[in-house]
């Protein structure tokens, strides 16, 4: 018995003296949520590459996701893995510059390692975050919501143009035709309010082609995991940089059936792509996460799919399929 104890503690030391004189070591990783700031300060009408380029202008008042389920792998052993549960429902509105430390992983051996993380439902055990209302949190857990979104879309000399088999006008006047022939009528201040359900994957991911992120002995990683707020206006569902992307928000507008100023799910549920002249060849709606594209309510539970990132603009497969934009 003493023999035995003794060999054991004579291995540990040994093991332990190879860790101190060069053996790869362990490191933390710090895990930050990141607001891209089209979603803090906006997005402005003009001509610039990330402008909205048909005139209006698009502020969020919220835009709270629920998010975590960190999973990290070691890149030349898969089997060497470990993870962060929790997940947080988060404005994303006052998330700080800097980002917000919210998960954190220990003792990661030194090396080279891959990335995910999900956007789930709300339901499923979530905390909320101090930036987030008792009653916002309770509408995403009884929705098990990903994403509950509001925002208004301004523009000076706005108008909406819904497709005319379901434009409800009531007693206004219609101020003219679009290029495509459909009534148009004014609407200078279009608000959307979208309690979502779209649960998903991100990674690995990488940034400039390389995986992941690297530990290093007896140091702090880290990590940001980021969500864009611009997608919604993009057009379509397009490949390669974002700077080939056109941001458009007139189709928005012309979901407004009613003209009451306010988008609604029953309403984006109710149009399909073909029904919006807005629709042309600009976009692409090939690529999109969510098949088939049948509704417009679907067009934004998947053009939300794809706004997870990774140190910015780092790019992650969505539910395990590559999509690079």
């Amino acid at each position: 018995m003493t023999k035995s104890l003794g060999f054991k503690a004579a291995a540990l030391v040994l093991s332990l003296g190879l860790t101190a004189c060069g053996g790869p070591g362990v490191g933390k990783l710090t895990v930050l949520l990141e607001s891209e700031d089209t979603i803090t300060s906006g997005l402005q009408a003009g001509a610039a590459v990330e402008n909205i380029k048909d005139g209006w202008k698009a502020d969020y008042s919220k835009f709270i996701v629920a998010i975590g389920d960190i999973e990290v792998f070691l890149s030349t052993n898969k089997a060497i893995h470990t993870h962060a549960d929790d997940v947080f429902v988060v404005d994303l509105k006052t998330v700080p510059a800097s980002g917000l430390p919210l998960w954190n992983l220990n003792d990661l051996q030194a090396g080279s390692w891959d990335f995910n993380y999900a956007t789930p439902g709300a339901a499923d055990g979530a905390t909320k975050h101090e930036s987030v209302t008792q009653a916002d949190f309770d509408a995403m857990k009884a929705a098990d919501a990903t994403y509950l979104i509001a925002g208004t879309l301004t523009k000076a000399d706005g108008r909406s143009c819904p497709p005319a088999s379901l434009a409800m006008p009531g007693a206004k006047t219609s101020t003219g035709m679009n290029a495509a022939g459909v009534a148009c009528y004014t609407n200078t201040s279009v608000a959307f309010s979208f309690t979502v359900g779209a649960e998903t994957t991100y990674g690995p991911c990488e940034v400039d082609e390389m995986p992941g992120f690297s530990i290093t002995r007896d140091a702090t990683q880290t990590v940001t995991a980021t969500l864009h707020g611009d997608h919604l206006f993009f057009n379509g569902f397009p490949e390669g940089a974002e700077g080939g992307v056109t941001r458009l928000a007139q189709w928005l507008a012309d979901c407004d059936l009613n003209l009451d100023g306010t988008v609604t799910k029953a309403e984006l549920e109710a149009i399909t792509p073909s029904m919006l002249s807005e629709l042309d060849t600009r976009y692409q709606l090939g690529g999109s996460p969510i098949t088939p594209v049948d509704n417009m309510w679907t067009y934004v539970r998947a053009q939300l799919k794809t706004q997870g990132h990774m140190n910015g603009e780092g790019e992650c497969p969505i539910d395990g399929t590559p999509h690079m934009h």
